[in-house]
């Protein structure tokens, strides 16, 4: 193929094409009106629920661009976007000499998330520069665990600190990248270096969670973590549960809301109990009304009532927090059955079915297995992929509802898994 190559710089046909690609791909949804959601306002009110990333975002191209403010955040986003995806491509093609035609199915699974229905770089939500980050961290990720470029340590802790900082959820990136770390470089994992890396991938979280809470210091005047983690996450226990669990809660502020909530959700049959069917049936009524029983009937409530007992501003949302975060054991324990059933269907749900679920399921088994075995970039990227597929899928499930707003970021992951498996196949390795 033609190169055109000036002082080690080589420009190849297939880039100038790809390049023509983006363009015709940003000018097409550039043209598109920028979409408002109601998480939009929540970020740029920089409201004390939401994690300080996108919200300052916002805030500072408002600041900015004035009038040209919708244009300018939509074009940083598809660019920013569009970036991300030409380095994990190129860190792709590098490590696993990908053929054109492989190259160019990943590139569609990689861009897909900015046409209907997710539209991530015209949506005015987190996604539009977590996407980004998110491909980011797994580039410099590749590079760092299986090219050796170990210099790359400090643009994938950049890149973890700002995609959790915007999205929560992507913190479990850290330990994952540690567990490989430790897997691959087992045999010399005490020597100085590798220890410090160790280290370094233990603190990460730490880090950002201090982040965080100074961030809410400034801002909001409490040294906290983005308070609505456990809201979220006991909207499932809310739905699972009986009117007998508000005598389990010691608090009395917590048992007036939870029975009121309770009465709430229960007239408008928002309840698991109230649902005829099997597991998969009461999953969908809960993954359809999720937003009405988490946001409308405990959480907006809840910071209402807490509003009158308090002179703090700010400080209900932090008291509502506390209520879930005692509430959310509790009514797990004492409905663990049903809680269970419908969390597994959550997850079920998130891969598309049982049977889709159970094939991710033994590919990370059978990837641990061979990772454990020997270690090879095939078998450390398998695993890799895997682990993230699957800890991302379950963590979504737990925290909130299986939609492909939360579960996209990895779709890019099953074809990588296939030339993988495929290669393997062949080779006989």
């Amino acid at each position: 193929m033609f190169k055109y190559s000036t002082r080690g710089l080589k420009f190849s046909a297939f880039d100038g094409l790809q390049l023509l690609v983006y363009f015709g791909v940003f000018l097409y949804l550039i043209l598109q009106p920028a979409i408002y959601s109601p998480d939009t306002y929540t970020y740029f009110k920089v409201h004390f629920y939401r994690f300080p990333g996108y919200g300052l975002f916002l805030r500072s191209f408002d600041l900015l661009f004035g009038d040209f403010f919708e244009t300018t955040v939509v074009a940083f986003q598809l660019i920013f976007g569009f970036l991300a995806i030409s380095k994990l491509l190129s860190s792709g093609k590098h490590l696993l000499k990908l053929k054109a035609w492989v190259y160019i199915l990943l590139f569609i699974v990689l861009i897909f998330p900015y046409f209907p229905p997710l539209w991530v770089g015209n949506n005015l939500t987190s996604e539009g520069i977590s996407y980004p980050l998110y491909l980011f961290l797994v580039a410099f990720s590749i590079d760092f665990l299986f090219r050796n470029q170990t210099a790359k340590f400090i643009h994938l802790s950049i890149a973890f600190i700002l995609l959790c900082l915007t999205r929560g959820q992507f913190i479990i990136v850290a330990p994952v990248i540690l567990v490989l770390y430790v897997l691959k470089e087992r045999r010399n994992i005490f020597g100085r270096t590798k220890l410090f890396y160790v280290l370094l991938l233990l603190i990460l979280p730490f880090l950002v969670q201090t982040l965080d809470k100074t961030y809410h210091k400034v801002v909001h005047g409490f040294f906290v973590t983005t308070p609505f983690s456990y809201a979220n996450a006991l909207t499932l226990p809310l739905y699972v549960s009986n009117k007998e669990d508000a005598a389990l809660l010691k608090i009395e502020d917590n048992r007036t809301i939870y029975l009121n909530t309770f009465k709430r959700i229960d007239s408008l049959g928002l309840l698991s109990s109230n649902v005829s069917g099997n597991a998969s049936d009461k999953y969908m009524v809960f993954h359809n009304n999720f937003p009405v029983i988490c946001n409308r009937n405990f959480h907006i409530p809840g910071m209402a009532y807490f509003e009158n007992k308090t002179e703090k501003p700010g400080e209900n949302v932090i008291m509502i927090e506390e209520t879930a975060k005692e509430m959310l054991p509790i009514l797990i324990k004492n409905n663990f059955k049903e809680y269970i059933s419908i969390y597994w269907e959550g997850v079920f749900h998130g891969f598309g079915g049982i049977m889709i679920a159970g094939l991710t399921l033994l590919l990370f088994l059978y990837s641990v297995f061979i990772a454990l075995r020997k270690w090879s970039v095939y078998n450390g990227l398998l695993l890799f992929a895997l682990t993230l597929i699957i800890s991302n899928a379950m963590i979504v499930a737990f925290a909130s509802h299986s939609i492909m707003r939360y579960l996209f970021y990895n779709y890019f992951f099953a074809v990588l898994v296939g030339i993988i498996l495929f290669r393997k196949i062949i080779s006989k390795t």
